[in-house]
């Protein structure tokens, strides 16, 4: 019993004193703040509204889950995740739809969702089916994409619902006719094919912004196919998961209509909630590369997006996938000031397109020159 004891007494104190030098390593790389009188930190932290957040969970009856890996099918598609909206008794608020990445869920970047809810957007996500974190098919499964394109769609019909129902929080506080829609990754594509695949585009969507997505397999077709949808792409030049060059900066003459926003030594993971506890790592796609080898070494995947998704209108690209994970090496950003990045120029391009107040006019001339201007590791690419 004594040597129990002496050897969880030496355990507890490695654990503290692991726990000592990475909580020093998190403080010591803290991000240097705005300056107070910028606009960049003044938008930072306006938040006109308390936070809110709600359970999301229903089931859609009419669409099926497929089998794949250990997952057995089912007859119907469980959505499970989160409402973010503003307190109190306000309404007239947009409707945001998050899509997670491939492994991560529907909280991945809630530092996005929370900080659209304090500025009055009612944002929902849920945790697709079988590519989240803990999927029933016993590992994260990729080509499940072509289902969660119908999740968004039915999420919204859902948040459309919630509007119309007395007996909930959001009875008649949205704005049903602005919508708008975001991702991560996987995320970033599951919003690209529902902003602009002919099959699977929901017509309520008018402003679309994809954080780090793979674009390359995408033709001129495929941007070209819904004109009416604003869109933003937005990377980072040192994404080791989703390399920037063939899958933003290549796009932009695919996509004359588009905004790009690129981030210099932005990460992928920078774009999420896990960036700020490992902002002390060189480059935290380190991890996420490791995450992706691990998960992908389950599948067995094409190495073309056509074999997955319809070739309707010549939207797609006969290319190979480019495999993730260059050697890249270097500092990336540091994950806490990337992600203050993200929050304001997502906020500012959906204040741009889905206000139509005075609101909207001064994100527009925040996002076209003041927020390049305040932070030069931005580079913004028009509409041509």
């Amino acid at each position: 019993m004594k040597l129990i004891k002496k050897l969880l007494f030496w355990l507890l104190i490695a654990v503290g004193v692991v726990m000592l030098v990475f909580t020093t390593m998190w403080w010591l790389n803290a991000p240097e703040p705005w300056d107070e009188t910028s606009e960049s930190a003044e938008r930072l932290d306006h938040a006109p509204f308390e936070l809110a957040s709600i359970k999301l969970s229903f089931e859609d009856a009419t669409r099926s889950t497929p089998a794949l890996g250990e997952f057995e099918g089912a007859d119907s598609r469980s959505l499970n995740g989160t409402i973010w909206y503003p307190g109190g008794n306000s309404s007239n608020h947009p409707i945001l739809v998050f899509s997670h990445g491939f492994g991560s869920y529907h909280r991945g970047s809630r530092h996005i969702a929370q900080y659209l809810a304090k500025n009055g957007y009612v944002v929902a996500a849920v945790d697709f089916p079988l590519s989240h974190t803990r999927s029933p098919a016993g590992s994260p499964q990729l080509l499940d994409i072509v289902n969660q394109l119908g999740d968004v769609t039915a999420v919204i019909d859902h948040l459309i619902g919630l509007n119309d129902n007395a007996d909930h929080p959001l009875y008649q506080r949205l704005d049903v006719e602005k919508v708008g829609a975001f991702g991560l990754s996987l995320g970033g594509l599951t919003t690209a094919l529902v902003s602009y695949h002919p099959d699977y585009t929901d017509p309520r969507i008018q402003a679309a912004v994809m954080m780090a997505p793979p674009l390359e397999a995408f033709s001129p077709a495929f941007f070209a196919s819904n004109p009416k949808v604003q869109s933003l792409v937005f990377s980072g030049s040192m994404d080791l998961v989703v390399p920037e060059k063939a899958n933003a900066t290549e796009v932009q003459a695919r996509h004359l209509r588009g905004w790009f926003l690129s981030l210099d030594k932005g990460s992928h993971l920078g774009f999420a909630n896990v960036a700020n506890p490992i902002r002390w790592m060189e480059n935290p796609d380190d991890l996420g590369c490791a995450m992706m080898d691990r998960m992908l070494a389950k599948l067995e995947l094409p190495d073309k997006w056509s074999k997955v998704l319809p070739n309707t209108q010549g939207v797609l690209r006969d290319v190979v996938v480019t495999p993730p994970c260059p050697e890249m090496p270097g500092q990336a950003m540091n994950g806490s000031h990337q992600q203050w990045l993200a929050r304001i120029a997502i906020g500012a391009f959906f204040d741009m397109h889905l206000r139509t107040d005075e609101r909207a006019t001064e994100a527009e001339n925040f996002f076209k020159e003041t927020l390049i201007k305040e932070n030069p590791e931005l580079s913004l690419i028009k509409p041509k």
